[in-house]
C-alpha cells in the first residue's frame, strides 16, 4: 500500500524548517542584546539609587557618571541597531539618509556659528553619530515593533546627550547634577529674605555664617539694550548693623555666558565666602553684570556699539552707580575692581585702562591680547563694533592704550592656563607692557584649560590680592604669582 505525500504540504514544511534555522541565530542574537540593555537598565537604576542621596553634588563632568553615560549610550545603539533582521538593506537605506542629517546639521551650526571655539572633537563625532543612527532607525521604522522604536528613539536622545556631556567636560559649564537642574548660587535669596537677615542680625548681633546671592535688575538710561539680571552677592559683614562700606569687584562673565557663570560653575560666591571666614566675614562685594546685550551667545567686547548699544556706558557708570545707591558700596576712589574670565578678562582689561580712576585694580583671567568679535579677523571686529574707525578701535585696544599712556598706581592681575596657548601668550604680552606703562603687575600661569574649572582657581588665586588692593584686608602672607611694580 503506498502513501500519499501532499507535495504542498511538505514544501510548507521544508520553508517553515528553513525559516527556523535561519532566524534561530538572529533571534538569539536579538534576545541577548534585549537582556544585555535590560541589565545595563538595572545597574543604571542601582547607580542612581545609591547615589540618590547625594546626586546633587555629584559630578557630570570627572568621575562614575561621562563613564558610565557612554557605555549605556553604547549599549543602546548596539541594540538599537543590531537587532534587526534586513541589516543590509536597512543600512543601505539609512546610512545615505544619516549622512544627509549630518550635512544638514553642520551646515546650520556653521551659519549660526552655535559652537563656541574650542568645542571638543568628540563632540562633534557624536553628533555624527547621531545622525546616523537617526538615519538608521528612521530605515527600519515600518518593520520595527514598538519596543525596537523605543529604544531607537533612546540611542539618539542618548547620543545628544553624550555630545553635550562631551562639551560640558571641556568646558565645564555644568559641574554638578544641581548646577545642571537649576542651581546657580549657595545661598540664593531674595529681596524679602534679605531683609529678613538683616532685622535678624540687629535683633542678636550675630553675623550669619554664609553669604548672600541676589538676582537684580540693573537700569540704565538711554541703553539701547535690556541688560539680562545681574547677580550680586554680599559677605557676612555686609549685614552688620553698623551697616560697613564695603568695595565692589565687578566681575565680568565671557561668551557664549551669562552673568550666573560666575557662581553656578566658577563658584565665586564659594570663594569669597571661604574668604570672608578667614577674615571675620569681610570680604568684597561682587557683583556680577550681563555684558552681552541680553543674549547667550552675543560678543559686545564691552563697547559702545551700534549693534550692541551702550554697554561700556552700562558696565562703568550704571553699574557702579546701582552698588553705591542700592547696596551702601564704598563711594571713595578707588572702591571698585574689575575682573573678568575669556571675553570678559579682554573686557576688564580695556576697561580698567580707560577709567583708571573708577577701577585702579583689574584682573584678566584667559582673555585676549585686544578685543576680537567672534572669531573675525581685526578689520571685521572694527567693521563690526567700532564703526570701521581704526582710531576708536585703538582706543579700546589695551596693546596701544599701555604702549601711548602711563598709569602710575594701577595694579593688573594676568592669569591662564598652561594648557591654553593663546591665553598664555596674551597674559604674558599684556602682562610686560602693562608694567611698562607704570602697572604693578602680577602674572601666573598655572596647569588649567580654558574651561571654568580654571576660571574657578584664577579667582581662587587672585582674590586675596584684590582685596588687598582694594584696602579691604591686609597684604596676603602669599600671592600665587610673581608680582613686581610698575616701571618709573
Amino acid at each position: 500500500m503506498s502513501i500519499q505525500i501532499d507535495p504542498t504540504k511538505q514544501r510548507t514544511e521544508h520553508a517553515h524548517e528553513r525559516h527556523k534555522h535561519a532566524a534561530g541565530p538572529s533571534w538569539v542574537r536579538r534576545r541577548a542584546l534585549i537582556i544585555g540593555a535590560a541589565v545595563a537598565a538595572a545597574v543604571a537604576a542601582l547607580l542612581i539609587v545609591l547615589n540618590l542621596g547625594s546626586l546633587g553634588n555629584v559630578s557630570i563632568v570627572s568621575g562614575w557618571f561621562p563613564v558610565f553615560l557612554f557605555w549605556v549610550t553604547v549599549a543602546f545603539c548596539v541594540v538599537a541597531v543590531a537587532t534587526r533582521r534586513h541589516l543590509l538593506r536597512e543600512f543601505a537605506i539609512g546610512i545615505p539618509i544619516g549622512i544627509g542629517f549630518t550635512v544638514v546639521l553642520f551646515g546650520g551650526l556653521a551659519i549660526t556659528q552655535a559652537i563656541p571655539a574650542g568645542a571638543p572633537r568628540s563632540m562633534y563625532v557624536w553628533l555624527i553619530v547621531t545622525c546616523l543612527v537617526a538615519g538608521l532607525i528612521l530605515a527600519g521604522w515600518r518593520r520595527a515593533g514598538w519596543l525596537r522604536r523605543i529604544v531607537g528613539v533612546g540611542a539618539v536622545g542618548l547620543c545628544v546627550l553624550s555630545a553635550g556631556s562631551v562639551a560640558n567636560q571641556a568646558f565645564q559649564y555644568y559641574p554638578t547634577f544641581d548646577r545642571l537642574l537649576g542651581k546657580t548660587a549657595n545661598n540664593f535669596i531674595d529681596n524679602a529674605q534679605l531683609d529678613a537677615i538683616r532685622k535678624e542680625v540687629a535683633k542678636t548681633g550675630v553675623l550669619p555664617d554664609h553669604g548672600a546671592t541676589l538676582s537684580v535688575t540693573i537700569p540704565g538710561r538711554g541703553l539701547k539694550f535690556t541688560p539680562r539680571q545681574a547677580y550680586v552677592w554680599v559677605p557676612p559683614a555686609w549685614f552688620a548693623p553698623s551697616r560697613p562700606q564695603l568695595p565692589v569687584i565687578e566681575l565680568l562673565h565671557g561668551g557664549p555666558g551669562q552673568p550666573s557663570d560666575w557662581t553656578r560653575a566658577s563658584y565665586a560666591d564659594a570663594t569669597s565666602l571661604a574668604f570672608a571666614k578667614q577674615h571675620n566675614g569681610v570680604a568684597p562685594i561682587l557683583v556680577m553684570p550681563d555684558v552681552n546685550d541680553g543674549g547667550l551667545t552675543a560678543d559686545s567686547e564691552c563697547v559702545n556699539s551700534a549693534m550692541f548699544g551702550q554697554v561700556e556706558t552700562y558696565l562703568t557708570k550704571a553699574v557702579p552707580e546701582f552698588m553705591q545707591k542700592k547696596f551702601n558700596a564704598r563711594t571713595r576712589v578707588g572702591s571698585f575692581a574689575i575682573a573678568g574670565l575669556s571675553e570678559g578678562g579682554t573686557c576688564a582689561a580695556g576697561l580698567a585702562l580707560n577709567n583708571p580712576k573708577e577701577y585702579p585694580v583689574f584682573a584678566n583671567y584667559s582673555g585676549l591680547v585686544s578685543p576680537q568679535y567672534n572669531e573675525d579677523t581685526q578689520q571685521q571686529t572694527i567693521d563690526a563694533l567700532f564703526g570701521g574707525s581704526l582710531a576708536n578701535f585703538n582706543a579700546h585696544n589695551p596693546p596701544y592704550l599701555l604702549a601711548h599712556n602711563r598709569y602710575n598706581g594701577m595694579s593688573g592681575w594676568f592669569e591662564a592656563g598652561q594648557q591654553d596657548p593663546v591665553s598664555v601668550q596674551a597674559a604674558h604680552t599684556l602682562q610686560g607692557l602693562a608694567a611698562n606703562a607704570g602697572i604693578d603687575t602680577c602674572v601666573t600661569t598655572p596647569p588649567g584649560k580654558h574651561n571654568f574649572a580654571f576660571f574657578t582657581i584664577a579667582f581662587q588665586n587672585s582674590l586675596p590680592w584684590l582685596s588687598w588692593k582694594l584696602k579691604l584686608t591686609p597684604e596676603p602672607s602669599s600671592i600665587a604669582a610673581q608680582c613686581a611694580p610698575g616701571k618709573s
